[in-house]
């Protein structure tokens, strides 16, 4: 597994269906669908969260989120 330390900026393109589906996309692994363990930091000065998850089941699935704050 390579290291990848960079943020993406989240875009709400990557998010389709229903709510049902969209939940599915945000909180399960991709590769053995257990449940994500996120963490979020945030910075009100800049408005943004930085949002890491990954899961506990594998290891893999380590994402790393910046959520702009309007």
């Amino acid at each position: 597994m390579a290291f990848d330390s960079e943020f993406k900026f989240e875009q709400f393109e990557e998010y389709f269906g229903d709510a049902r589906q969209v939940k599915k996309l945000i909180n399960e692994c991709k590769v053995c669908g257990a449940k994500l363990v996120q963490s979020h930091l945030s910075d009100y000065k800049n408005f943004i969260v930085q949002e890491t998850a990954r899961c506990p089941e594998c290891g893999s699935g380590n994402r790393k989120t910046i959520h702009v704050l309007n």
